[in-house]
């Protein structure tokens, strides 16, 4: 089945970047390219490796229960993460997190997917919550302005869903299990190990004193993906307010759950340039939004293919490791 969701990712990746680029006036985007003051897309790189930081803070908090360990030595590793998610199909770069830690630390892998299947569902729930805020507390462009109760409900009601699965726990995952395994019945295994991984990472939300510093370091994390997207938007001298850029982080990272090739190229492309189109941002200024945001990415794919390389590790012989192991919930960021 890999290679068939490979070939899916890329017939929509192809598709998604075909209707990005199609009918652009290439003089306008060349000019609006020269004009970019580059200088806050190396800001950009820089809060996006303090973003990192970050995560390793918090992860380093979630690793607590398993082992104490230093957000400074996991640094490296959240980069490598990072860096597979660029190189490796289906987002996998949290496996590659895993593997790389769990051979340094001689930790179990299981555990260590169980802190990252945390991580990210807190960091689904964080992202719902503040685009739901969002919603229901800025002004949208008026043409779109029906969307607004729309979303807000559905977003309400996903919300409250995630916090009834955290309470109902393991029960709720069960029958979710048994109805998903019944719609897709070749993905059996695969459903009952992220489905298990994302309700037992809801269930964290009732345990633990910890949960609270776990869910603080989740604003953190996407307050500073919201400043990296505002610095590139001054790049560009774009006049979208802040709120429009929250909406951005929101849509491109939902957008990630959409299979695609890695580095979600297509996506975040389309739905970017899509967003700044309600703020009136012409589209041969606007597809350069993904572009200098990818080049403000690649000072931290670089270092993680640097680590990589230094904990002796090579991409492929972790792909092949991973193969029969299924990833946490997809990586958001």
């Amino acid at each position: 089945m890999s290679k068939v969701r490979l070939s899916i990712g890329l017939v929509i990746s192809l598709a998604l970047l075909y209707f990005t680029f199609r009918n652009l006036n290439w003089a306008e985007v060349g000019q609006a390219l020269r004009s970019a003051n580059y200088i806050y897309v190396a800001l950009a790189a820089l809060v996006i490796l303090a973003t990192f930081a970050v995560r390793a803070m918090r992860w380093s908090r979630l690793l607590r229960p398993v082992r104490v360990l230093a957000w400074r030595g996991l640094f490296s590793v959240v980069l490598i993460g990072f860096f597979g998610n660029y190189v490796l199909p289906a987002k996998t770069g949290e496996l590659v997190r895993a593997y790389v830690l769990g051979k340094r630390e001689s930790i179990s892998k299981s555990a260590i997917l169980g802190s990252i299947a945390v991580e990210k569902t807190m960091d689904t729930l964080i992202l719902f919550i503040i685009f739901l805020i969002t919603l229901w507390t800025v002004p949208l462009p008026a043409e779109y302005a029906n969307l607004e109760p729309v979303i807000a409900v559905f977003l309400a009601a996903v919300i409250g869903g995630m916090l009834l699965l955290a309470a109902r726990g393991r029960h709720a995952s069960n029958l979710i299990v048994r109805v998903l395994q019944f719609v897709f019945p070749w993905w059996k295994d695969r459903v009952a190990r992220i489905t298990h991984s994302f309700v037992d990472g809801l269930s964290v939300l009732y345990h633990g004193s910890s949960i609270a510093m776990v869910l603080l370091f989740s604003l953190v994390i996407w307050t500073m993906t919201t400043l990296n997207f505002w610095l590139i938007g001054q790049a560009l001298g774009l006049t979208v307010p802040l709120y429009g850029y929250v909406i951005i982080v929101a849509i491109t990272n939902m957008a990630s759950f959409i299979p695609s090739l890695p580095g979600r190229f297509g996506t975040l492309e389309l739905f970017s340039v899509a967003v700044l189109a309600l703020f009136g941002v012409d589209k041969n200024t606007a597809v350069l939004f993904p572009i200098l945001l990818r080049l403000a990415q690649l000072a931290p794919i670089l270092l993680g293919y640097f680590f990589l390389n230094r904990e002796g590790i090579k991409i492929l012989d972790v792909q092949k490791a991973t193969k029969e192991t299924n990833p946490a919930p997809a990586s958001l960021g």
